[in-house]
């Protein structure tokens, strides 16, 4: 029992030995290991200082002085982006205030631009975002917007209505559900609904007929076979006269008045 005893204190010695030792090693250890983790931050400082150093710089801004220049960058800021806009984060974006009176003015009076009021930093403050002639998102609502449109809606500010609406309007003409045609006097493009009631078969023999048609090709030719067979042209719109077609010498350029001498 006594050599056990003995035994079991120097066990204990042991124990307290090995625990005296580990103390040290451990805190070492530790010290190591922050040191390491230190020098790792200030290298990966150091690399992201040479890599802002290095970067490419961006260009210089061109400010523009006009006022009507100025708006117009905001609006192709807005279009582009189709966010709302603060005056300070217009000026961030775009390098010049729009703190002006006579400017804001300009933007909120703009039938392309609308205003609100958006929260930023905990209140509220107004801004100004794109305002598209027609509110709608995707092909459905698109296709709506047409069929409501008997007498046709401009292709333009259908396709205005959000980013990538060209090609969803594009899309619709493919499939055959809405029809788009170009008007002949200022080549704006029309966009219709398909109306079955419009839709009827014709045989062979009658579009055969409609094709041999001879229709002039010049405007007076085309009004003169309207009248031989009883039918008045529309008026057309008066075209501003060139002088090319002058018979004058210099190719139809207006002779210069002599000066009156006093």
């Amino acid at each position: 029992a006594k050599f056990q005893k003995v035994q079991a204190s120097a066990a204990q010695i042991q124990i307290d030995v090995a625990k005296t030792r580990d103390k040290p090693s451990t805190a070492a250890k530790a010290d190591r290991l922050k040191a390491m983790a230190e020098a790792e931050a200030a290298e990966r400082r150091e690399r992201e200082r040479a890599a802002q150093a290095n970067a490419p710089r961006e260009p210089p801004r061109h400010i523009p002085n006009n006022i009507l220049m100025k708006q117009k960058r905001v609006l192709d800021l807005l279009n582009t982006t189709r966010n709302n806009f603060t005056v300070a984060e217009l000026h961030n974006e775009l390098g010049f205030s729009c703190s002006d009176p006579v400017l804001w003015d300009m933007l909120i009076q703009n039938p392309k631009i609308q205003q609100g009021m958006h929260e930023r930093r905990t209140r509220m403050e107004p801004t100004v975002s794109y305002k598209p002639k027609h509110v709608f998102e995707g092909k459905r609502e698109m296709l709506e917007l047409v069929t409501k449109m008997p007498d046709g809606v401009l292709m333009d500010d259908v396709a205005d209505a959000y980013t990538g609406a060209l090609e969803d309007c594009e899309a619709l003409i493919e499939e055959g559900l809405v029809l788009m045609l170009t008007n002949a006097e200022n080549r704006e493009r029309v966009l219709y609904p398909i109306d079955e009631k419009y839709e009827c078969d014709v045989d062979d023999d009658m579009a055969t007929l409609f094709h041999a048609v001879d229709i002039p090709a010049h405007d007076p030719d085309f009004d003169t076979a309207l009248r031989k067979v009883g039918h008045e042209p529309a008026p057309r719109r008066a075209t501003r006269p060139t002088g090319l077609d002058s018979d004058d010498e210099g190719g139809g350029k207006r002779k210069a008045k002599a000066k009156k001498k006093r």
